[in-house]
């Protein structure tokens, strides 16, 4: 066995590399020694001086001449050093600590600037000194915690009445940690994951890792009369003096799940005891007066739960399982019937709570979580022993959740219900029920701060299910509504932001008694509370991860499509910038371009180009931590972000740093460039048409931010595959002259004028040489498509044959090289260079097929053989808000909508306006709903009541109007069509449910800003 010299060594032999010094007035090193034999408290030591061997010699010596005294045989070791300050005032201080959540200041703390009186971000969590009663959600000065600590730290008394202007300092510190074996495990500083040790991507056996510590722990907590040691608030080492019958099921669910995977005795042992005592003592039978006998869980207080016969059932059928035995199935029969009987045989609907003395109703709704346990507890007997009461129990209920829209609390037992259920009964309106409880719910997952581990259960029951529908053609349709790669990436993120709540050695070692916790799960906010059940949803939830990573199909989207293999290398982003690493990344750092911080992703650089006030303190952004795992930052000022352990590329101007890489991607890429020039859905249509043909030909990459700026466009360049063959982008900046020469595309496709330059006043003539700039970012012999139906069409071909352009034309007019002839249900007819051309498009209306003819002519351009693209159009889709067709069921039917939400300008409102006069319906079933078109500059009033003679001739016999500029439009029309006007969305919202029939065809168009988007998403999450 090693000794504590050698551990020290090891440490010293890391660090002696990499610990660099602070500039003045901070002393030049500080270093914090943290020792801990497991039984107490670590004693701490901290040295500074102004050359590192100094401050080593210094703590080192303290540190060993304590173990020695204490006769400590290799202890657990830590040290950590300071890599960042910042001053702040004590009042300040105290106001900004209101704006983070408790136990989430992730920063150490120092009284003065020489750090003599200093603490370290681990110190003043575990000792709770930041933290106020369970009342208060945001961290708060605990005196009393402070000066107790303080005393036993320094030997001398700290008081906390100081002056509101007097200084302190907040410190970025970065460790390493060594035990025994002395691996020296380097530690995350500062953010979401400070403090517990830089870990590679979870693999099955690291997960069967965790897995195996929280079983064991939980093992340990199994008493000799089968109760469980209930739990610890471990900053004091205080036992939690409550019980909860129905947890106490749930737990045993979960060690038998890890017992299946271990296969260890003394975990199997402590199953029976629990299990034991549960069957025996805690679960209680009934009688009724028909002789029919029954089975609850009685709980405290009497009570009886329907989420504790749920986590019995649940446990038992676990237990059948992994031991294969059927000696339980008695008791599981009555403690089914227990659950039935509690349903309500007319609506489906659960009794939550009952006397456990006459099985009187106690509460007949206490939390909606109970149903989805219930209905999966039976699900999971069901999948035992085939026995169809127990489906039939559960279809009744699902009746109830769907026309209760259960799915809105996002409930992990409902995603594992709903997964098990469709395995029996595949329908389609539980599988919509299953994306729609999970769908709008991953922003939250990916953000949440807390770690909240039911979400990665929910997460991986809702993947299980999605396997299954991905390889159900007849329902395949459903997965339009969830972005798959998000989800994915929503998975992975939550199962590795999981450990962040594992009670690793390092973290341990500060609380009062670690060896009562070490390897143990706990819940931050909530006083790093370790509880059987919290320990039971981490082990659960990594074990089903466990068996993911396991049986991970190749599913679409589950991986990072725009992944360019990290192209970016460190002395490329310096040179190209012009800027200097002022924390450098390490050995083979590489990222995968640059992004604004909403577009973050793992392996990219964030950058903020807005100057921040010089009023705002430091510590305001130093406070927030970091939630995403960004590569490193670009910036003009370093001080923010020394504290956010990433490396820092200062520039002299960030907008022209981003510029230029943007410039050098695109010099860098050697496939093919095309830009789509328009306004709202026709530009994108084409684009989205463009790019899913030319990935017959290879890899096509699409800008996933915004793009009306140079800057935008500059930095989805840089992350936009490199190895790629084709680019594929829509350009309609106010800006054309500077995206134009930054993208300079190789293939330009006209469909319009772009909504920035129908803004500025003057005939379109002039906007369309605002727009025809685009060609000035090109070389002679490159492709022009222009629209031949454009007032504007000689325009842009003056334009683009003075660049000496070659030109391809579209449209319905009779001189257009690529012509529409017809289009019918999705038929196009189209006539190429004289040729006839036909395809089959899986998208409605005309203005579809003009797109298809606009992208069929820019493969023409490219001179790429039209028939190998067919396929893809027939697949095509068209994105979000863009004239998709949509089945809504209502009370005793349903109608179809015709999503064109994305945006509206006069153009394109009259293509949708001539889609619903195709609508396959008498016109008594058309419906318009129609929103303002914003951005049109001084003449947009009468852009709207331009549309009078469309919106007529399309014969609807409703019209819905939203939005001041419509009210007009309203006015001139009410006495020729039942016209109703709307304020805004919220109003019309409320108003529709009483205007729309079953068998209805109702078009939804407007500009993106009016929000009927979100209108036409709460109709397409209908049930």
């Amino acid at each position: 066995m090693m000794s504590f010299s050698d551990q020290l060594h090891a440490c010293h032999e890391r660090l002696v590399s990499v610990c660099a010094a602070l500039p003045a007035p901070y002393p030049a090193f500080t270093l914090f020694f943290s020792v801990s034999d497991g039984s107490q408290r670590a004693h701490m030591v901290h040295a500074r001086a102004a050359d590192f061997e100094t401050a080593w010699h210094e703590g080192a010596e303290a540190v060993e001449r304590w173990v020695r005294d204490c006769g400590i045989v290799s202890p657990w070791l830590r040290i950590d050093w300071v890599e960042g300050a910042s001053p702040m005032d004590w009042a300040q201080f105290k106001a900004q600590l209101a704006g983070v959540k408790r136990n989430y200041f992730r920063l150490g703390l120092a009284f003065d600037q020489d750090f003599e009186t200093a603490f370290t971000e681990q110190e003043l969590n575990a000792n709770a000194m930041l933290s106020g009663d369970s009342t208060i959600a945001h961290a708060v000065v605990n005196a009393r915690n402070f000066e107790a600590y303080g005393q036993a730290r320094f030997a001398r008394a700290l008081t906390l009445e100081l002056p509101a202007d007097q200084r302190v300092y907040l410190l970025a510190t970065v460790g390493v940690f060594c035990q025994a074996d002395c691996v020296v495990h380097k530690l995350v500083g500062t953010g979401l994951d400070a403090g517990r040790r830089q870990a590679p991507a979870l693999t099955p056996q690291s997960a069967l890792d965790l897995v195996r510590s929280g079983a064991s722990y939980l093992a340990r907590q199994v008493q000799d009369d089968g109760l469980f040691v209930y739990g610890y608030f471990p900053c004091f080492d205080r036992r939690i003096p409550t019980y909860d019958a129905m947890r106490h099921a749930s737990v045993l669910c979960a060690m038998i799940e890890a017992w299946e995977l271990m296969r260890d005795d003394k975990l199997r042992l402590a199953i029976d005891r629990a299990l034991d005592h549960l069957a025996n003592t805690l679960i209680r039978s009934y009688k009724l007066a028909d002789g029919t006998e029954l089975a609850f869980l009685v709980d405290t207080g009497e009570e009886i739960k329907l989420g504790g016969n749920a986590a019995c059932v649940l446990a038992l059928v676990k237990y059948c399982e992994a031991t294969d035995t059927r000696d339980w199935l008695p008791l599981l029969e009555k403690l089914a019937l227990g659950i039935a009987s509690l349903q309500d045989a007319a609506t489906g609907s659960f009794s939550h709570v009952l006397h456990a003395g006459d099985l009187r109703v106690k509460q007949a709704s206490r939390v909606i979580y109970y149903d989805g346990e219930a209905a999966y507890g039976l699900m999971r007997l069901y999948g035992l022993t085939r026995d169809a009461r127990w489906l039939a129990v559960v279809e009744k209920a699902f009746d109830h959740f769907i026309a209760s829209q259960h799915w809105q609390a996002h409930d992990h037992w409902l995603s594992c219900c709903v997964n098990e259920l469709t395995r029996w009964s595949p329908q389609e309106k539980y599988f919509r029920f299953g994306l729609q409880n999970v769908a709008g719910y991953l922003d939250f997952v990916l953000d949440r701060k807390t770690t909240f581990p039911t979400l990665l259960e929910l997460m991986l029951a809702a993947q299980q299910m999605l396997q299954r529908l991905e390889a159900t053609p007849a329902m395949r349709h459903l997965l339009d509504e969830l972005d798959t790669e998000k989800f994915y990436r929503a998975l992975e993120y939550r199962a590795h932001y999981l450990q962040n709540g594992f009670f690793w050695p390092e973290m341990a070692m500060y609380f009062r008694r670690p060896s009562t916790i070490v390897g143990s799960f706990f819940i931050r906010h909530h006083a790093f509370r370790v509880r059987i059940d919290d320990v039971a949803q981490y082990v659960s939830g990594f074990a089903a991860y466990r068996r993911y990573l396991l049986e991970r199909p190749a599913v679409p989207g589950a991986g990072s499509a725009r992944d360019d293999g990290a192209a970016w290398t460190a002395s490329e982003m310096a040179r190209v910038t012009g800027g200097e690493w002022v924390v450098r990344p390490e050995d083979g750092w590489r990222a995968s371009g640059v992004t604004q911080r909403s577009f973050l992703r793992k392996g990219r650089v964030v950058f903020e180009h807005q100057t921040r006030p010089s009023k705002t303190p430091l510590a305001a952004v130093a406070l927030k931590g970091v939630l995403q795992p960004a590569a490193a930052v670009l910036c003009t000022d370093p001080a923010p972000h020394l504290d956010k352990r990433v490396p820092v590329l200062q520039v002299p101007d960030v907008l022209q740093a981003v510029l230029a890489l943007g410039a050098h991607a695109r010099t860098e890429f050697t496939g093919r460039v095309c830009g789509v020039l328009g306004s709202g859905t026709a530009g994108s249509t084409v684009a989205a048409m463009l790019a899913d043909a030319l990935a017959v030909w290879g890899e096509v990459g699409r800008p996933e931010g915004n793009v009306s700026l140079p800057s935008g466009m500059a930095w989805n360049l840089t992350c936009m595959p490199r190895h790629a063959a084709y680019w594929v982008l829509e350009m309609g900046s106010p800006h054309m002259l500077a995206s134009t020469q930054l993208v300079r595309p190789m293939l330009a496709v006209v469909t319009g004028l772009s909504a920035a330059s129908q803004k500025h006043r003057g005939p379109s003539e002039a906007a369309a040489r605002m727009d025809s700039r685009i060609f000035e970012g090109m070389a002679p012999g490159d492709s022009a498509v222009l629209n031949r139906d454009l007032p504007e069409f000689a325009t842009f071909a003056e334009a683009a044959m003075a660049h000496q352009l070659q030109i391809v034309t579209y449209g319905e007019h009779k001189d257009a090289d690529v012509r529409l002839l017809a289009f019918d249900h999705g038929e196009v007819q189209a006539q190429v260079l004289g040729e006839p051309f036909q395809l089959r498009l899986n998208a409605p209306g005309r203005h579809m097929g003009v797109s298809a003819v606009a992208a069929l002519a820019a493969l023409q351009a490219m001179r790429l053989k039209l028939a190998a693209a067919v396929e893809p159009f027939a697949h095509f889709e068209p994105p979000g808000g863009r004239g998709a067709l949509h089945t809504i069921h209502i009370g005793g039917g349903s109608f179809k909508l015709i999503d064109e939400t994305y945006d509206a300008n006069p153009s394109s409102m009259r293509a949708a306006l001539e889609l619903l006069s195709q609508a396959p319906c008498e016109p008594a079933r058309r419906v318009a709903i129609l929103g303002d078109m914003q951005e049109l500059g001084p003449a947009a009033q009468r852009h709207h009541l331009d549309l009078e003679p469309e919106l007529l001739a399309s014969q609807p016999d409703r019209v819905l109007l939203c939005g001041p500029l419509m009210r007009a439009l309203h006015a001139r029309i009410r006495t020729k069509v039942r016209s109703h006007w709307f304020v805004d969305v919220s109003d019309l919202s409320t108003a529709l449910g009483g205007l729309l029939q079953p068998g209805d065809w109702v078009l939804a168009k407007s500009s993106a800003g009016i929000g009927l988007s979100r209108l036409a998403r709460v109709l397409k999450a209908l049930p």
